[in-house]
């Protein structure tokens, strides 16, 4: 059932963005079709597009987007991108340090309360609780949600989606910087879990083990990371509300299952979603390949258009 209402969610995310696509894509075609049309030169004006046979008539242009030319430029983003982050916090201002501040005052209040918040779940076992804790599990799985960013970044290749490939790169990105810093930090920290019925302030520098591996929640990382991509993407207020309910999911999950203190959750969660708003911010900076290259064919010859944007 859990795998049922996860893909359905999911999908319908996917048909909004979609939606987007087409409309993106509509409008410029309408463009585009406009423009040639007013620049149809009147009868008897000569035409040069690098052909030897030029004449005016219908012109058809093959793109050269292919997985061997983008991927490369795919990857240069992806690493243009990480440089951003990692020199983010010298570009800080006055709300970022006010956010900053309020995250880990907020992680350490709710630390005062991983006990209570502990003991309460433990007595709240239920079916319901089951079937919805295996769907926040999945949410924050690595393989799930990698799985599925890279399918959509293939597909948008596959079918020519410029608008759903960079959502996957993006979705990429986004799992693979927040992840990273989680596994640093997990490492780092070396903090017990709470199934190791140790002391919630039990911390064990540089710990390589699962069980001393608490905080911060990795699952909820991934969750926070792929849907507030997802959501700065989709620019849906609906769809924001169904992305975060699902990531937060993944929070009671870790939780209910004593994976995970409540301060672990939220610090996941707060890692997810800051680099994952991070990453679509500074990948829209980037224009990326600015030479576009293409070929013009005409009834009586060819020609070859070069573009550069600047």
């Amino acid at each position: 059932m859990w795998r049922i209402s996860l893909i359905a969610i999911l999908l319908l995310c996917f048909v909004q963005i979609n939606a987007q696509f087409k409309d993106k894509t509509s409008q410029s075609i309408s463009n585009q079709f406009i423009t040639e049309f007013n620049s149809v030169p009147k009868p008897g004006t000569p035409i040069n597009i690098f052909s030897s046979n030029s004449s005016f008539g219908i012109t058809a242009k093959i793109e050269q987007d292919t997985l061997t030319t983008t991927i490369p430029q795919d990857i240069s983003i992806g690493f243009n991108t990480g440089i951003k982050l990692v020199s983010s916090p010298t570009h800080f201002d006055s709300n970022d340090l006010l956010y900053g501040s309020a995250a880990i005052v907020a992680t350490g209040l709710t630390f005062l309360l991983d006990d209570d918040i502990r003991s309460s779940l433990s007595k709240s076992h239920s079916k319901a609780l089951d079937n919805l804790g295996e769907i926040g599990h999945r949410y924050g799985d690595l393989y799930y949600m990698g799985g599925i960013s890279a399918g959509v970044y293939v597909g948008g290749k596959i079918f020519g989606s410029e608008y759903l490939s960079v959502t996957g790169r993006m979705l990429i990105e986004g799992l693979f910087y927040a992840g990273a810093t989680t596994i640093i930090l997990k490492t780092v920290l070396g903090r017990s879990r709470p199934y190791m019925n140790e002391d919630n302030t039990n911390f064990k520098w540089f710990q390589t083990s699962n069980d001393y591996n608490s905080m911060p929640s990795g699952h909820c990382t991934v969750a926070f990371a792929f849907s507030s991509v997802l959501a700065e993407r989709l620019d849906n207020v609906y769809a924001s509300i169904l992305l975060y309910g699902l990531a937060s999911t993944t929070i009671i999950q870790r939780m209910y299952s004593d994976n995970h203190w409540a301060s672990d959750c939220l610090a996941g969660s707060v890692i997810g979603y800051v680099i994952g708003k991070a990453v679509v911010k500074y990948d829209n900076m980037q224009k990326g390949n600015n030479i576009n290259l293409s070929a013009v064919y005409l009834p009586n010859g060819a020609g070859i258009n070069l573009q550069y944007t600047f």
